[in-house]
């Protein structure tokens, strides 16, 4: 992954959530590797916030998209409909 577009991101994570507070007065202590799949709680929010920023990113691309809306009403599709569709989710 791009730093710079994960801090971008992070960033309008930021900017979605007005009461957001910044963490860097937390723990950062790692947690047992069997208990927990993050370095320590502080990552886990990064990542679990990038994600959500992502999720969020593309719900909100896919509802102002009027081509991707007339693919999903579309009853008989051709492989030219899955390329548009393909291209449209990128």
């Amino acid at each position: 992954m791009i730093k710079k577009h994960f801090l971008n991101t992070y960033k309008k994570i930021n900017q979605l959530n007005p009461n957001h507070t910044s963490d860097a007065g937390h723990d950062t202590t790692h947690d047992e590797p069997s208990a927990n799949i993050y370095r320590s709680k502080k990552d886990e929010k990064l990542i679990k916030d990038f994600h959500y920023a992502k999720f969020q990113e593309n719900l909100n691309k896919t509802k102002k998209n009027n081509k991707l809306k007339e693919l999903i009403e579309k009853e008989d599709w051709n492989e030219e409909d899955v390329k548009a569709l393909l291209d449209s989710l990128n």
